[in-house]
C-alpha cells in the first residue's frame, strides 16, 4: 500500500494523530489531513497530553475539535501527522504500537530509527519548512481539486509557525506561501491573528532566568550556550539566540523527568554541516532513558535521568564532536564571572 491510497479510503474510521504539547503545524495538520478525508470517512483528530497556547487559539478561531482520550481500537485507520516517533507520542505510544491496522505517515523531523509506519506508507521531507508545507504539495499533486480556502489558511499557519516567521525557509517554502495566499482574501496580518498570543508573565520570567543562569561557552568562533530552567525551554533556547548564541540548549527536570530543547543558528549549521537532530538529540538515548529528535536547527529530548546538568554537557560534548571533524584543533572556553 503506497502513500497515495490514503485518497482512496471510504467508509472508514480514521483517526488523526499528531504529537504531545501539539504546535500550530501539528494542529493545522491534522485539520488538513481530516478536510482531505472527511467528504468519504469518518475522520477524528487526536492529541495526546497537551496543546500549546497558540495552537488552541488556532483550534478556537478555525474550530477545530479534537480528543485527547481516543480510544485506539474503534478506528480503522491511523495517520500520524509531524512526527514519526513513538518518544512524541507520549501517552498515545503504547496504543499506536499495539494498533495493527494500516497506519500512514506525514513529516518533515529527522527520521527516526523506530519507524512507526511502513515505509511506503510515510511520506517525511526533511527538507520541508513544515508538515503543512509537505501537506499542500501532496495535495497538490495527487488531488488538487480538494485544495480549499481553508486548506490553505491551514497551510499558511504551519508555515508561519514552524518557520519561526520565516526565518528558516527554503524557496519551495516561499512558493507554497505564495500559492497559499492566493486561495484567500485574508492579510498576513488577519491570518497571524488566527494563532497570535501574547506571552505570558510566566513565560517571559523564565526566559529572563534562563539568561540570568547560562553558561557561556566560546568554541572557535561558535558562542554555546547551557541553561537550566522549570519550564517554557524552548522559547528560552530560541531567546538564548535572539541574545547572541549561535547554539543554545535549555533543560527543565521535575523530578526525574526532564525535557532539553536546542536551538542553532543556520549560519552555524552550515559552517559545520550540523544536523541537531542527528547529530545531538538522537544520539542521547544511548546514554541517557529517553526519546530525541527534531530538526536540523531546533530539536529536543525528553526522557528521565538523575541530573540535568549531565544531559546538558552531553550535548555540548556531541555538539564539539561533529565541530572538530571540520576543525580537529578546535579549543574550548568557558566564560565564569
Amino acid at each position: 500500500m503506497a502513500i497515495d491510497a490514503l485518497l482512496k479510503l471510504s467508509d472508514k474510521k480514521i483517526l488523526v494523530v499528531s504529537h504531545r504539547s501539539a504546535d500550530v503545524d501539528a494542529l493545522a495538520s491534522a485539520s488538513i489531513v481530516r478536510l482531505l478525508l472527511m467528504d468519504k470517512n469518518r475522520v477524528e483528530i487526536g492529541i495526546p497530553e497537551h496543546v500549546n497556547r497558540s495552537a488552541r487559539r488556532l483550534a478556537e478561531t478555525m474550530e477545530i475539535s479534537y480528543n485527547m482520550q481516543p480510544v485506539f481500537s474503534e478506528f480503522d485507520v491511523l495517520v500520524i501527522v509531524d512526527l514519526n516517533s513513538y518518544g512524541m507520542l507520549g501517552s498515545f505510544a503504547e496504543s499506536v504500537r499495539r494498533f495493527n491496522k494500516p497506519i500512514f505517515l506525514f513529516d518533515h523531523h529527522s527520521a527516526s530509527e523506530d519507524a512507526i509506519a511502513e515505509r511506503e506508507n510515510s511520506l517525511i521531507v526533511e527538507d520541508a519548512a513544515s508538515t503543512t508545507e509537505l501537506l499542500w504539495c501532496f495535495i497538490r499533486q495527487n488531488a488538487p481539486e480538494k485544495i480549499d480556502e481553508q486548506i490553505a489558511l491551514l497551510t499558511i499557519c504551519g508555515l508561519i509557525s514552524d518557520t519561526a516567521h520565516f526565518s528558516f525557509a527554503s524557496k519551495d517554502t516561499f512558493r507554497v506561501m505564495s500559492e497559499a495566499m492566493e486561495r484567500t482574501e485574508k492579510t498576513f496580518s488577519e491570518i497571524m491573528e488566527l494563532f497570535s498570543v501574547k506571552r505570558e508573565l510566566s513565560e517571559r520570567i523564565a526566559m529572563l532566568k534562563a539568561a540570568q543562569r547560562t553558561r557561556i561557552f566560546r568554541a572557535g568562533k561558535t558562542i554555546i550556550a547551557l541553561s537550566e530552567i522549570g519550564a517554557f525551554e524552548s522559547q528560552s533556547a530560541s531567546a538564548l539566540l535572539h541574545l547572541g548564541a549561535d547554539v543554545a540548549f535549555v533543560g527543565t527536570m521535575e523530578e526525574k523527568s526532564v525535557r532539553i530543547s536546542g536551538r542553532a543558528r543556520f549560519s552555524f549549521i552550515e559552517e559545520y554541516n550540523m544536523d541537531l537532530a542527528k547529530d545531538v538529540f538522537q544520539k542521547l538515548p544511548r546514554f541517557f532513558q529517553g526519546e530525541g529528535g527534531g530538526h536540523v536547527t531546533a530539536a529536543a529530548f525528553t526522557g528521565r535521568a538523575n541530573s540535568l546538568e549531565k544531559i546538558l554537557d552531553k550535548c555540548m560534548e556531541l555538539l564539539i564532536a561533529k565541530m572538530k571533524e571540520k576543525e580537529p584543533e578546535l579549543s574550548v572556553k568557558e566564560y565564569r564571572e
